[in-house]
């Protein structure tokens, strides 16, 4: 009989995997989301292992956890070498084509395509005082969505420090158009 049912469950994991390998899709309320293979409740927090550790987030953060068919992967990342300095070349000669986000560690190209609409962005930004509201209330829409953006191509770990002046900017435009009464 045990052999029976031992030989059920095998059969139950071999047709359905999902059982055995199933991921959870973790939405939080800032649009944020994270994959993970297992989470469980620890007081008010809600706790999964992403990225090689265990990560925890506060219960009222949380939109929504669902199972999913998307896989977790734990990727495993080794820092890349960076080229020693030539006998005549100073350091930053070496380094101009990269930057490092301290938050992340992570490596990021000046010349990406994020980092350019970023810069835009900023340079907008230098000049909100004598911008006239309704486009204080369109740059607040573009940098919406250009956090959304990131999100959405879950890259947010490697821009972290953009994210946190998009946020910066938008609290500054509020305040902007607070002053003016509007």
């Amino acid at each position: 009989m045990k052999k029976f049912i031992l030989s059920i469950v095998i059969i139950a994991f071999f047709i359905c995997p999902s059982v055995c390998l199933s991921s959870y899709l973790i939405k939080l309320k800032n649009g944020s989301t994270f994959i993970t293979n297992h989470y469980w409740k620890e007081g008010r927090q809600i706790k999964f292992y992403c990225r090689g550790g265990v990560v925890g987030i506060s219960r009222n953060l949380i939109r929504k956890i669902e199972e999913t068919d998307l896989v977790y992967k734990e990727n495993v990342v080794f820092p890349e070498k960076k080229p020693e300095a030539a006998p005549g070349k100073a350091k930053h000669e070496i380094d101009a084509k990269t930057e490092e986000t301290p938050a992340s560690g992570a490596t990021v190209k000046k010349d990406d395509l994020f980092i350019k609409e970023f810069n835009v962005l900023k340079q907008r930004f230098e000049n909100i005082e004598s911008t006239p509201t309704p486009e204080l209330y369109e740059f607040s829409k573009d940098l919406t969505n250009f956090r959304d953006k990131i999100h959405k191509s879950r890259l947010g770990h490697v821009y972290v420090n953009q994210i946190f002046e998009i946020h910066a900017m938008g609290d500054e435009i509020e305040a902007a158009i607070k002053r003016r009464g509007q």
